[in-house]
């Protein structure tokens, strides 16, 4: 079975169509198949990120923190002599 379509419009700058114009000629391939593409590789993305941002918020609160002290030490050390090995959390 067919997945469900609908149907959304937006306004986008003229530039923007002319280059979408362009690409999917270049491809072979409709706008709507561009269109298509670009929200859902931005869906995905925009999705990873919320993901990794609450991830981060939940180390948070379950105190899984390394201090700013250990990252400031570990980053001047690079590229130097005597590089520090990445901090671990408590660190």
């Amino acid at each position: 079975m067919a997945e469900a379509l609908k149907t959304v419009t937006a306004q986008l700058p003229v530039a923007l169509v002319d280059r979408m114009d362009e690409m999917a000629t270049r491809l072979d391939r409709s706008k709507q198949w561009l269109v298509r593409k670009a929200v859902v590789a931005y869906m995905a993305r925009a999705e990873r990120e919320r993901q990794m941002i609450q991830e981060g918020l939940d180390d948070v609160d379950a105190g899984r923190l390394i201090s700013m002290d250990a990252m400031e030490r570990w980053a001047d050390s690079l590229g130097t002599e005597n590089e520090l090995p990445l901090p671990k959390v408590g660190d």
